[in-house]
């Protein structure tokens, strides 16, 4: 690279006429909006107007624009292909795509050195600085390698412009960002053709995750655009030494997505740095705006070639700043800073040895990620901790801890694992459903401040079958409660019963034959009213049924309505015809009798059960 002083950048710039015009061009068209312009280019811009001509580094990088750039100029790019030791490969311009991207155009590279004729472009490359030598002006940084054609035999890729990517580096930090309203489920991302360019993918370095728990999951991070999970020793946020103390160009860059007992970090290449602040990538990592994930350095271990695509597999370590800005053509951040994880702290019990242990992970409160993250923890806690062959009975509390003096959510559920530890997939899509419906409220944006998970196993099958269920008599007195006697047959014990006690009956049900259905209350839930505020809604998340609670649950004939979050009975025939035909949301129903007994075990099986309600004066 460079090593001229500012004296002799200045006289280059003085000597280079055309040079001159061209970017005292650029910067007057970004007076007039034609140009992205932030506060130091503003100041930049009058100095030219006024004929001070400052000087020609921007942002104290020496560059090129895409204008400037014609095929078969070479040069080279860093990279880091084993260790953490920065190494050059060789480049050629092919050419210039404009506006490949929105406003941003993409420019062509051909690859050499450092068997890319046998890897191709490489997964983890994003952000590799490329510089090519200019005829008059030397040596000089035109972007950053970012964008690959995937099954493509050849080492060709595109890079995103250096001009576009170092305003990030100055991008103005606002308010912690907001999380957006669920609008629709993801769907699969689609296999791409042999012409489509796509950002070269994100390795993300797995440690601490049981295999059948990652292979799981993997669907869902594919569908985020994270294909590459690769399982590291070492991963984790506090480093061994072995990775580089600092960010430097060309070399590996970790954002942590969770670290501790388990870890994730996507690996890629850093563009520049500038004091402490740092851009990266020469695409966005999600596309989501400012936010704020931890980042550290890699230590690169192997490239694995793939016809499909070769990717890095390393070791993420440290936790030496944080990234900031997530945009179209970088990620940008600063060295330093520390960015807020969310802890997870898991026990598990094992009953049958009276053994307890202990996990303590972190995770991003990054709504798109968090959900994730959590149910990896939890599923891999129960997958690893107390691994049984057969029968695994669970039961579970796990408490989302929430700021601004909201009240804790707690869920507990029961669970049974007929294939043992390896069947009980439903703990993690349990805990992750549940922080996916607390950080996705629609509401306002909530930031778990800490999730506590306790977990009691055993080698037991706690399922429990409904075998019968009958009253002292098939008719019964209204305005008396109603006492049901629930038989239950229970693996490798033998039946066991259980009063469940409805409320008294109205007067006006005399003479009538009603239908009791008895079972798992998850399925017979009541209909509760749509939420009008946060605390409407957090107080649902509350309710939630588990799925060992036995119930009896009767439909009463009269129809009702559910209107603004009240349940109105006994409305005339002409005022619910009315209200059908306004414009007034309502849900039309019925009101129910109920009663429940939470039970030990997940129930299996229901009853109906016809009573009639005795005639008397």
């Amino acid at each position: 690279m460079s090593t001229q002083t500012q004296a002799e950048v200045v006289a280059d710039m003085e000597s280079g006429e055309k040079r001159e015009n061209h970017w005292q061009r650029r910067h007057i068209l970004s007076l007039l909006g034609a140009v992205p312009l932030f506060a130091s280019q503003t100041a930049l811009a009058k100095a030219m107007l006024a004929e001070e001509l400052p000087p020609r580094p921007v942002n104290g990088v020496e560059v090129l624009d895409t204008s400037q750039l014609r095929s078969g100029m070479k040069g080279y790019g860093l990279t880091v292909v084993r260790g953490t030791k920065v190494e050059r490969f060789g480049i050629e311009i092919i050419g210039v795509l404009k506006k490949a991207m929105p406003q941003q155009d993409l420019i062509l590279i051909r690859c050499t050195g450092l068997e890319f004729d046998h890897s191709g472009v490489v997964a983890g490359m994003s952000g590799s600085p490329i510089f090519v030598q200019h005829p008059q002006l030397g040596e000089r940084l035109i972007g950053a390698l970012s964008y690959g054609f995937p099954f493509n035999k050849d080492p060709v890729a595109g890079v995103t412009s250096i001009v576009d990517m170092l305003p990030e580096l100055d991008r103005k930090l606002g308010p912690i960002p907001l999380n957006q309203q669920i609008t629709a489920q993801s769907t699969a991302i689609p296999v791409p053709g042999h012409g489509d360019m796509l950002p070269v993918a994100l390795p993300m370095t797995v440690s601490g995750v049981h295999p059948d728990v990652l292979n799981a999951m993997r669907p869902q991070w594919a569908e985020l655009g994270f294909p590459h999970l690769t399982m590291a020793a070492g991963t984790g946020g506090a480093g061994d030494g072995k990775a580089a103390a600092k960010l430097e160009a060309g070399g590996s860059i970790s954002v942590f997505l969770a670290r501790g007992d388990i870890s994730m970090a996507a690996i890629g290449t850093v563009t520049w740095v500038r004091g402490d602040r740092f851009i990266a990538f020469g695409h966005p990592f999600k596309g989501l705006g400012q936010l704020h994930l931890p980042i550290g350095s890699a230590d690169v271990q192997w490239i694995l070639a793939s016809s499909q695509s070769s990717f890095k597999m390393a070791n993420a370590f440290g936790d030496i700043g944080v990234l900031d800005q997530d945009r179209q053509p970088a990620i940008a951040g600063r060295i330093g800073p520390k960015a807020a994880m969310v802890p997870i702290d898991i026990t598990l019990m094992n009953r049958d040895r009276g053994q307890t242990s202990q996990w303590h992970a972190e995770a991003t409160d990054q709504p798109t990620f968090f959900p994730l993250v959590v149910g990896m923890a939890l599923g891999t806690a129960v997958r690893v901790s107390e691994p049984i062959a057969e029968n695994a009975a669970v039961t579970m509390t796990v408490r989302f801890d929430l700021p601004d003096g909201h009240a804790p959510i707690e869920i507990t559920e029961t669970m049974t694992g007929l294939q043992g530890s390896a069947s009980l997939s439903d703990v993690s899509s349990l805990v992750q459903n549940a922080a996916k419906s607390i950080v996705f409220n629609g509401f306002e944006r909530l930031r778990v401040t800490r999730v506590s998970a306790t977990l009691s196993l055993a080698d037991d099958r706690n399922i429990a079958f409904l075998d019968s269920a009958r009253t002292q008599s098939e008719e019964v007195d209204a305005e008396t409660p109603v006492a049901i006697q629930v038989t239950l047959q229970l693996a490798n014990v033998g039946p066991k019963r259980i009063t469940l006690t409805l409320p008294p009956l109205p007067r006006e049900l005399m003479g009538q034959t009603l239908t009791v259905q008895i079972g798992a209350e998850k399925s017979m839930a009541p209909e509760m009213p749509e939420p009008a505020n946060i605390r409407d809604y957090l107080n649902a998340l509350r309710r939630q049924i588990p799925r060992s609670r036995l119930a009896a649950v009767v439909n009463l004939p009269e129809p009702t309505v559910l209107l603004r979050g009240v349940r109105l009975t006994q409305l005339p025939v002409g005022v619910r015809d009315e209200l059908a035909g306004h414009t007034v949301t309502y849900r039309a129903g019925k009101e129910t009798l109920r009663a429940h007994v939470d039970t030990p075990w997940t129930l299996n099986g229901s009853i109906s059960l016809k009573l009639r309600v005795r005639q008397t004066p």
